[in-house]
């Protein structure tokens, strides 16, 4: 019996270790030293000082026309055989 507490015990303090060490990688992901946090300050800080302020509101651009004919696109009632081509249409 005991050699097979000694192992137990030496176990579970590996495994400790390991929750230990793995509790400690994750708070240090959690709380990282930022990297580009003051840069990133700095240029939001340059983009706002170089907005120009006029006070005016400009309407919004009027849409475009699609470039698919919509009508073309509904689905019709019934199932019919197109018109066939005539020689004097064309």
């Amino acid at each position: 019996m005991g050699k097979v507490s000694e192992w137990f015990w030496r176990f579970l303090a590996a495994v400790m270790l390991f929750a230990v060490g793995w509790a400690m990688w994750i708070f240090y992901q959690l709380n990282a030293p930022p990297l580009v946090t003051s840069a990133a300050f700095e240029a939001a800080a340059k983009a706002k000082a170089a907005q120009s302020a006029r006070g005016r509101i400009a309407p919004a651009p009027r849409p475009a026309e699609p470039p698919v004919n919509v009508e073309k696109l509904r689905l019709s009632d019934t199932i019919t055989a197109p018109e066939p081509e005539s020689a004097d249409r064309k």
